[in-house]
């Protein structure tokens, strides 16, 4: 989601440009013919029902011609100009224009919300959280997890931190992602951190704690 007008249309062409980075295409005029990108149907060239060719356009300009228009120089202007993973992800540092501005902010004693998702202030990002996060009454909480885990599978907080193969004591680590996860809201990165474990590690116990609970 994005905050800002201006960094929304970069994003449109970063991503259209994607095929061109790849070198899937030679150039603009071959990414215009290429069936998995839809910079063709945003063009006219192809049809997409998919794709909201208007709804996209309506952010370059004001006529459908003059949309046209500004797209089309934008992506010409923009096709050797972005590195890969410029415009990935996005979140608070990129809307304040970088790492050391929200390094500056926090020394100050202001912290803002952040989400890798949204592209914004603190202020948007969470207002736009609110309208789609449960509340934290709702959510389990880490002892809540704990406790559950050791109901279910007999084992305790020390050996799911641990790094012990032991059968009973993965059984008892994936019920713990699962319930962390999908119940609790925990981020892959907090877990990792917590269990001291891979990110492949946490999504792959994540699974298979779901069979745990038999969902």
């Amino acid at each position: 989601m994005c905050e800002q007008e201006e960094y929304l249309k970069e994003l449109v062409a970063y991503i259209h440009l994607n095929p061109v980075r790849a070198k899937l295409v030679r150039d603009i005029d071959g990414l215009g013919k290429y069936r998995w990108c839809s910079h063709g149907a945003l063009i006219g060239r192809s049809k997409q029902g998919f794709v909201e060719r208007d709804y996209v356009l309506s952010h370059f300009g004001d006529t459908r011609k003059q949309a046209l228009q500004k797209y089309e120089t934008l992506i010409r202007d923009r096709q050797n100009k972005y590195k890969g993973g410029e415009y990935s992800g996005g979140g608070l540092i990129k809307s304040m224009g970088g790492l050391a501005n929200v390094l500056d902010l926090r020394r100050g004693g202001e912290k803002e919300k952040i989400d890798d998702r949204i592209l914004g202030s603190g202020d948007f990002i969470e207002a736009v959280l609110k309208k789609v996060e449960e509340p934290e009454s709702a959510k389990m909480s880490r002892q809540e997890a704990v406790n559950e885990v050791k109901l279910i599978t007999g084992v305790g907080y020390e050996e799911l931190s641990g790094k012990s193969r032991e059968r009973r004591i993965v059984k008892g680590r994936a019920a713990y992602c699962y319930l962390r996860r999908e119940r609790g809201g925990a981020s892959g990165t907090e877990l990792m951190k917590e269990l001291g474990v891979a990110s492949g590690t946490v999504s792959y116990l994540t699974h298979k704690g779901r069979s745990v609970f038999g969902e």
